[in-house]
């Protein structure tokens, strides 16, 4: 199972934190902004506290986003460790039983391996088809997962590119 999930908490942590100093910013800009109005009042100043209305807003957007984008990486990363957790169990089970995996592909262990039975020959195979499908629906869940916080990610990439370009025209 393809992934790093103490990278991927940090980047989330990192990303939440990044949110907490937007949103401390946008505090100290709007006691400041607020304190124009009383020390200066021309029209000048009106639109200065309207662009930086604006601003702030943006801020506020950016700040949403990376919070939303932090905690799905923080989640993202929880569920990777357990699906990563769930694989290595199924491998390891299946390793004590003969049965080896590589790169995905279950099969039965080289080597002589019991009696040559019908019937152990059955369940063997049986149990090669068992292992690979639980392998199987692991990785299924992972791949949805996965294009799930790949989705709300870019989502969230092309929001702050449409308010980014918003910024510039204003």
């Amino acid at each position: 199972m393809p992934g790093d999930p103490g990278s991927l908490s940090a980047i989330g942590a990192a990303t939440r934190r990044a949110a907490r100093d937007l949103a401390a910013a946008g505090a100290r800009s709007e006691t400041a902004y607020a304190s124009l109005k009383g020390t200066w009042a021309t029209s000048t100043s009106v639109r200065t506290r309207k662009e930086g209305q604006r601003a702030l807003a943006s801020l506020a957007e950016g700040m949403r986003h990376a919070e939303t984008v932090g905690a799905a990486l923080q989640a993202y990363a929880v569920e990777l460790s357990g699906l990563q957790a769930r694989a290595r169990a199924v491998v390891d089970e299946a390793t004590g039983t003969g049965i080896t995996v590589e790169a995905g592909q279950v099969s039965l262990a080289w080597g002589v391996t019991g009696e040559a039975d019908a019937e152990t020959t059955r369940q063997r195979s049986e149990a090669v088809r068992q292992v690979q499908s639980e392998l199987d629906a692991i990785a299924a869940h992972h791949r949805r997962r996965r294009d799930r916080l790949l989705a709300e990610v870019a989502s969230s990439s092309t929001d702050l590119e449409e308010l980014a370009r918003t910024l510039r025209l204003a």
